[in-house]
């Protein structure tokens, strides 16, 4: 029984990598990290198809989500105060 109760270190990465994965900000930062240097390289000639319409039909979803679960935390926070 004992052994259950103890936290075990090799599974404290996993937790902090979960942390990292689910946090929102990081969402942001990330497809932002993504999407800015597509925009580079797809105003340079829009006439061409590139990689980067794909990356960017990937990244901007990450970021809408991001964003609506960031302003959802603020409202429910901001619910919270004005009782």
């Amino acid at each position: 029984m004992r052994i259950a109760l103890i936290n075990q270190p090799d599974m404290r990465p996993l937790v902090i990598i979960k942390k990292i994965i689910n946090n929102p900000w990081v969402g942001v930062l990330v497809s932002l990290a993504v999407i800015i240097p597509c925009l580079y390289e797809i105003l340079d000639d829009i006439t061409v198809l590139r990689k980067e319409y794909i990356v960017l039909l990937i990244s901007f979803p990450i970021y809408i989500k991001s964003l609506k679960k960031i302003f959802d935390e603020i409202l429910d926070t901001s619910d919270d105060f004005s009782e």
